[in-house]
């Protein structure tokens, strides 16, 4: 290695070591705060409280004072090999001479001799410069230093490897993601967008790639919401979400996660920062509710609350990737969230500058070194996302009060594309894709069977190059469920024998595949045939969701079937939320073969209870 970029090297990881050392004891004193005055600020102040360790970890220089807390809790108290190992900046070389290693040097290099030796005596700058053994000798001679250079440089590398390849996929699947610009759903979309008061183009994607409803990039943000979330979602609860994702937005915290991405990149040896970038995440969901929530009026707190259960019902896991900001959460965290939903009032000024006294303070005595210390420097940068289907599109209806003007506008728009796209049709081309349509149509409703049609000319569809027929089955028997359910393959939902008396069946349903294979297989062979349009029966054997419902009285018992992603399928075994019981009932899951299965009930019920309930519904 060459020594001039050793010296480099080593000076930069002696930075990192002292800087995450102050960060740690700043760490620790915010989760102090944070704990002390949890019912006492905001929540977007809870977040801004983690802005004085992100500008500690990117102090390149810091003026030294007196009230520095590090004048106490120093680097050099507590672990002064490594102090003065590492520091060899240019405000450290009286130490650096001194240092073990150096005199070592010197001795080795101008040993006892004449005052007359051709080899002028080394200061830390020539010494390390001197031959080319200097690297192995040097290594003997500091080896502990060079060790933790090269064990903290592969794991910087492997992380940034690690993202490289996560953003690539991400961008991968944004581009093959589509566009939703249905009228309805442009309506709402451009509505709340207003409501918010967000200023910069964003585009609404459907994608079932990524992790629950998000924010794509920074630069040239895009949302995208799956369409299996979309087709379960009423007018007001696309509404919540969509004006969540908007606060992501207006708060730049996707750039914001970059930055706390690459700082933990530097400093991914420390364990407390993980911690922090965690929490932190967590209360950037918490302050983009607030965000949300104040514009809303307190009437619709609760609803709100519903609305993120629900999210999470189909999305299990956090969106940990840099590029993503998103309605999330993991079950733990939902508590205290959800709480936070319940008490959220309008802005407290006088709370507003009892938290910014706090963050000023903080900083006056943590963004300041000791005497004779230093700090230094980082940066960030990047963006993402992915796919679609037209089923959600076909099942949301305008509902409630919405701009009228605004979906007629955005309904004009459809109808123009359809109107422009419909001249350029040949008359065999119009009366073949009615003839296709209502032969479809009529075989889905005659037979119940499931029909995807790809669309050439898309405009004519909204946008959309498919759309769907039948797939989903509603029951109001339990005989005609359990009819249909036993044709399936995989595992399925009965009644459980352990049933609670007094409950009785309600209402059951199946919904078949929305993605992967067999949808792809119709794009292809629709592109292939070359026709307007292309239909084909969709085969499914087993059942991407299963729910069944028991009530008895005003109290619901409720189980379900869900296929689990990638990230989802990590966790094994039963578990239990955290979610308060007065905003919504208590659930157990099991995950287990790809699926998560769940049980809640509007009533206390033990885990124990649900857990064999459950059991007994499940069959494999």
């Amino acid at each position: 290695m060459n020594p001039t970029l050793h010296e480099n090297l080593l000076s930069f990881f002696g930075w990192v070591i002292r800087g995450s050392f102050m960060a740690s004891i700043l760490i620790v004193l915010v989760l102090i705060l944070q704990f002390l005055l949890r019912n006492k600020i905001e929540a977007r102040w809870k977040y801004w409280l983690w802005l004085p360790v992100a500008i500690r970890l990117l102090l390149p220089w810091a003026p030294e004072s007196s009230l520095s807390l590090y004048n106490v809790l120093s680097l050099e108290a507590i672990a002064p090999g490594i102090h003065q190992q590492t520091l060899v900046s240019s405000g450290g070389k009286e130490a650096g001479r001194i240092s073990e290693a150096t005199v070592h040097v010197e001795r080795s290099i101008n040993p006892e001799a004449s005052g007359t030796s051709e080899v002028p005596a080394p200061s830390l700058e020539s010494g390390l410069v001197q031959e080319s053994g200097f690297w192995w000798n040097g290594f003997n001679q500091i080896g502990f230093t060079n060790t933790l250079i090269a064990v903290w440089f592969a794991g910087v590398l492997l992380l940034a490897a690690k993202t490289i390849y996560d953003q690539l996929r991400l961008k991968q699947a944004l581009r093959a993601g589509r566009k939703i610009d249905t009228p309805f759903l442009s309506a709402v979309f451009h509505e709340t967008k207003q409501q918010l008061g967000v200023k910069q183009k964003v585009q609404f994607l459907s994608s079932e790639r990524i992790p629950g409803p998000a924010v794509v990039g920074f630069s040239k943000p895009a949302i995208a919401i799956s369409p299996s979330l979309l087709i379960t979602l009423k007018k007001d609860q696309l509404q919540y979400i969509l004006a969540h994702e908007f606060a992501h937005i207006q708060r730049r915290d996707v750039a914001v996660n970059w930055l706390m991405h690459i700082i933990l990149i530097i400093h991914w040896f420390n364990p407390l920062l993980w911690l922090a970038v965690r929490k932190a995440r967590q209360d950037q969901e918490m302050a983009c509710d607030a965000c949300a929530l104040n514009r809303m009026s307190p009437q619709q707190n609760n609803a709100y609350g519903q609305t993120i259960i629900h999210v999470l019902e189909h999305f299990s896991g956090n969106q940990r990737q840099p590029g993503l900001a998103g309605l999330s959460a993991t079950h733990k965290q939902m508590k205290r969230r959800l709480t936070m939903i319940k008490h959220f009032h309008k802005k407290s000024y006088r709370l507003s500058i009892l938290a910014m006294g706090m963050i000023i303070a903080l900083g006056s005595v943590t963004l300041v070194n000791a005497k004779e210390s230093d700090a230094g420097s980082v940066t960030p940068k990047a963006s993402v996302q992915s796919e679609q289907d037209s089923k959600a599109a076909d099942m949301i209806y305008p509902e409630g009060d919405i701009d009228r003007e605004l979906y007629n506008t955005e309904l004009e728009k459809a109808q123009k594309k359809a109107e422009v796209a419909a001249k350029a049709l040949t008359p065999e081309e119009k009366k073949y894709i009615e003839a296709e349509t209502n032969r479809v149509k009529k075989l889905s409703n005659e037979t119940g069977d499931m029909y995807v049609l790809y669309h050439k000319y898309k405009d004519l569809n909204s946008g959309l190059d498919l759309s769907y027929w039948g797939g989903i089955e509603t029951f109001t028997a339990y005989e005609d469920y359990l009819k249909r359910a036993s044709t399936l393959e995989g595992s399925i939902l009965k009644q459980p024998v352990n049933l609670p008396e007094g409950y009785k069946f309600s209402k059951a349903r199946i919904e078949g595949p929305t993605e992967g294979k067999l949808l792809d297989e119709v794009r292809a062979e629709g592109k292939k045939s070359g026709k307007p349009i292309y239909a084909k029966k969709i085969d499914w054997e087993e059942a991407a969701t299963i729910r069944l419902e028991y009530t008895n009285g005003k109290d619901t018992l409720a189980i379900s079937k869900y296929t689990l992603d990638s990230e989802g399928s990590k966790k094994k075994g039963f578990f239990e939320d955290d979610f308060p019981a007065h905003i919504y009932p208590k659930y157990v899951f099991w995950h287990e073969g790809g699926f998560e299965y769940s049980i809640s009930a509007t009533w206390d019920m033990s885990k124990e209870q649900k857990i064999e309930m459950l059991k007994a519904a499940v069959q494999k």
